[in-house]
């Protein structure tokens, strides 16, 4: 599933690739591994079978996997039926799937914030 305003996955991290360090993409990026560090790119969809410990920072994401840590999204945050997230979480608009799970801190801004500092 790919965002309405994103057309193709620049990027795909497999089922069986493990990444501990930094990921910075002015792109797209799909995640079926797992990735341990600091993500930083434009939309990110992580995959059911995806797994990330660390910080993540997008315009939007989308959460069919695991997320233990912070997402920066500017845009949207979209947790999947299968999706799990703990942590804390900012954004503009939020979707949580029936069946998706979400533990932690919420702050959802009045408006587009992070577009200050690109």
């Amino acid at each position: 599933m790919l965002f309405k305003k994103q057309q193709k996955m620049d990027t795909v991290i497999g089922a069986e690739t493990y990444i501990n360090g930094e990921i910075n993409s002015n792109n797209s990026l799909r995640v079926d591994g797992t990735i341990e560090g600091t993500i930083k790119a434009d939309w990110i969809t992580i995959g059911d079978s995806g797994k990330i410990t660390g910080n993540i920072i997008c315009r939007g994401i989308i959460v069919g996997g695991n997320v233990n840590g912070t997402i920066n999204a500017s845009e949207i945050i979209t947790i999947t039926q299968k999706g799990s997230v703990t942590g804390e979480i900012f954004t503009v608009k939020i979707s949580i799937e029936e069946g998706g799970k979400f533990e932690g801190k919420s702050c959802i801004q009045l408006s587009n914030l992070f577009s200050e500092g690109k």
